[in-house]
Formats: structure tokens, C-alpha cells, sequence
């Protein structure tokens, strides 16, 4: 019974993180036609957003696949998520910075997307790791999507007038993991306080990456990222 219960809660964070990136990027990206934008996207944001529409439905997949117990599939589907996030490495980081190398953005707004981006690769690596270890590996995805999904709350958070209410958007944003750690108290007796590193990163990020990012530090570890994902590819 706790194995079905724990399997429908992962399943309705699948379809919540389906939901979130349609809705999110549906008038740039997946319907731009339909909102009629005035600009094509350029090329380095359509390959984001399919290596990043990939990863979600790859999320969704491997989660129903555990549902009715495919388990071999789900272990080769892994190994095409790993190539996946490699392939997310430079994707996501590329067009963040860009906007630095453009002129279109600060080194301190490009940086927290930078930091969660980086915390979402390492909670994907210690999924990873302990893949061999269900309990762990499943709580390790769903920090890894947590931090994943920032920049489609925030375009979410337009259609509510809420673009500067953090508690909004960050409380959407780590709305998965604090239900997730409820679910796990009731179930267990016990707080399981893995559930929360996703939480506590992303406070992290919101009250402390200024420092970093505001200081001289900061703009040369930017510039270091600029000359690696930037400028041999423009």
C-alpha cells in the first residue's frame, strides 16, 4: 500500500511538471504561432526548448513506467536521460549567459539561473548514483525537476499578475518537494529530510547568490563561463 500510494504521488508530479512547461512556454515556444510573436526564435533557444521538453516527457514516461513495473525499459530510458542531461549542460547554460555576452541581462540575474540550473545537474548526478536505490533515486528526480522549473513558473506567474511576488513563484517552485516531505511524515512517522534539499537550495540561491554574483568573483567565474558555452559558438 505505501509503494501505490508513493507511486500515485510521483505520478501527479508527472503531469504537474507536464502541465507547468506547457502552460509556462506554450505562447513562446510550443503555440508561438498562435500568439503570433513577433520575432522567430533564435536557434540556441529552440534547441533548449526541445532537449528541455524531452527531459520532461522523459520525467513523465519513467515515472508510469515504474507504475506498472516496466522495470528494464525504465533502466534503458536512464541511460538516454543521462545523455539527455549531458545534453542539458550546455543548453540551459548557453542561453543564460548569452544574454550577459548580448548585453541583454546582468551577471546577477544570468547567475541565479546559472545556480539552479548547476544544483539541478548535481541532484541529477546523485540520482544517478543512487539509481540501484528506488527511495533515494526517485526523491534525488523530483529535487532535480524542482530546480528545473523556475523559468516556466515565472512566465506562469504573468497570467496571475503575481511576476513579483517571490512568495509565488518560489513557493510554486518547491510546491512539490514540501508536499512530497508531508507525505513522506505521515507515511513514515519520521521527517525524511532528503525531500527537502530542493527547498533549501533554492532558498539558498534566493538569499545568498547575490554575494556572489554582485562580487568581482562573481563576474570572472561568469566571464570563465562566457569563454567556455559563448564565444567558440558565435
Amino acid at each position: 500500500m505505501k509503494a501505490k500510494s508513493e507511486n500515485h504521488f510521483f505520478i501527479a508530479t508527472a503531469l504537474w511538471y507536464l502541465l507547468t512547461v506547457f502552460w509556462g512556454f506554450a505562447p513562446s515556444f510550443y503555440l508561438s504561432n498562435i500568439f503570433e510573436n513577433p520575432e522567430p526564435l533564435p536557434t540556441h533557444l529552440i534547441i533548449h526548448g526541445i532537449v528541455f521538453t524531452i527531459w520532461t516527457l522523459l520525467y513523465a514516461v519513467q515515472v508510469f513506467l515504474i507504475k506498472s513495473k516496466n522495470y528494464k525499459l525504465h533502466q534503458v530510458l536512464g541511460v538516454f536521460g543521462l545523455l539527455i542531461m549531458i545534453l542539458m549542460v550546455p543548453a540551459g547554460i548557453f542561453p543564460s549567459i548569452y544574454k550577459v555576452y548580448a548585453g541583454t541581462t546582468t551577471i546577477d540575474a544570468a547567475g541565479h539561473n546559472v545556480f539552479r540550473l548547476s544544483f539541478a545537474y548535481i541532484l541529477f548526478a546523485f540520482a544517478f548514483v543512487y539509481r540501484k536505490k528506488a527511495f533515494y533515486h526517485k526523491r534525488f528526480m523530483l529535487g532535480c525537476m524542482v530546480m528545473l522549473m523556475s523559468a516556466a513558473i515565472f512566465r506562469i506567474s504573468f497570467d496571475f499578475n503575481m511576476q513579483s511576488s517571490q512568495f509565488f513563484n518560489k513557493g510554486l517552485q518547491v510546491l512539490p518537494a514540501v508536499m512530497l516531505f508531508l507525505f513522506d511524515l505521515v507515511k513514515y512517522k519520521k521527517p525524511i529530510f532528503v525531500d527537502l534539499i530542493s527547498v533549501v537550495s533554492v532558498l539558498f540561491i534566493f538569499f545568498f547568490a547575490d554575494y556572489f554574483w554582485w562580487s568581482a568573483s562573481g563576474e570572472i567565474f561568469m566571464n570563465f563561463l562566457i569563454n567556455i558555452f559563448v564565444t567558440p559558438f558565435v
